[in-house]
């Protein structure tokens, strides 16, 4: 199914929209939607990005450090493709911002999710690693959530 509205907010907007009544109403953030023993994984991250992460702690700290690498002004195109498990649902969207090099980051994602009780147990997110480092340069985010590195 294509979802008519084009545009989005953010990501959280997307989420709500994609997953539906998969996901706790009540949650007002990208992070409030994710259990407490959640996993995120980015299968295609490149070298020196973080490829899983373990629990919404980490996730959170992980997060503070992206606003610094990228900007997203805006999502669109959002795509929903149910799946025989109730509880998944793969979404493709399309977003646009720029990178800290000044880059446009001009990317898609195709994001695996899964949810237990009204939340995000399981999250993979595939995107275009080129657009990243291109977007990014040789900044690589530090894994404690104090902002980045250099490659």
């Amino acid at each position: 199914m294509t979802v008519e509205q084009t545009r989005f907010e953010g990501l959280t907007d997307i989420l709500r929209e994609g997953l539906g009544q998969r996901i706790d109403p009540t949650a007002e953030s990208f992070l409030d939607m994710f259990a407490e023993d959640c996993v995120f994984e980015a299968p295609y991250a490149p070298p020196g990005f973080i490829k899983r992460i373990d629990g919404r702690d980490a996730l959170a700290r992980y997060l503070k450090v992206l606003p610094d690498l990228i900007r997203i002004d805006d999502f669109f195109d959002l795509r929903v493709s149910e799946m025989a498990d109730r509880n998944k649902v793969v979404l493709e969207f399309s977003g646009s911002g720029e990178g800290r090099t000044g880059a446009p980051y001009d990317q898609k994602w195709i994001s695996v999710i899964e949810t237990r009780d009204g939340k995000i147990i399981y999250y993979a997110d595939y995107w275009d690693p080129r657009i990243t480092l291109a977007a990014t340069g040789d900044a690589v985010p530090n894994p404690e959530g104090k902002g980045f590195t250099r490659a």
